[in-house]
């Protein structure tokens, strides 16, 4: 016996996510290595396998709420004076910053002071 034609329809419906839930403690903890990291919110999300916007949200609130693990935005550099060793004079550069995200900020002594604070604040 032959059997109608039955045709399958594809599902329109999502797949099913798993929700993870994280405690406070947690939340702090992640936004806390993000911040270490040196990278973006987004490529620290998608290293981590945590969902990007929960960690922009943990750490909007976190900088909001001034809890523990979150960098002032707002604070003052301080500046101390640092004697350079002998081998610097032959340098072109009188300093060189290696920061956690693999930037590399050289200032040569003619730097202005103005300058150096605005470089700091957006490495």
């Amino acid at each position: 016996m032959n059997e109608p034609n039955r045709e399958v329809m594809p599902s329109t419906e999502a797949p099913a996510r798993k929700v993870r839930t994280y405690s406070a403690a947690q939340k702090v903890e992640w936004v806390r290595k993000y911040r270490e990291s040196g990278l973006s919110q987004r490529e620290f999300s998608k290293q981590a396998g945590i969902e990007y916007m929960s960690l922009y949200r943990w750490a909007r609130k976190q900088r909001e709420s001034g809890q523990p693990g979150q960098k002032e935005s707002k604070s003052c550099l301080a500046f101390a004076e640092l004697k350079s060793p002998a081998s610097a004079a032959r340098s072109d550069w009188a300093v060189e910053l290696a920061l956690a995200n693999g930037t590399v900020l050289r200032l040569t002594k003619d730097t202005p002071p103005t300058l150096v604070d605005q470089l700091l604040r957006i490495c």
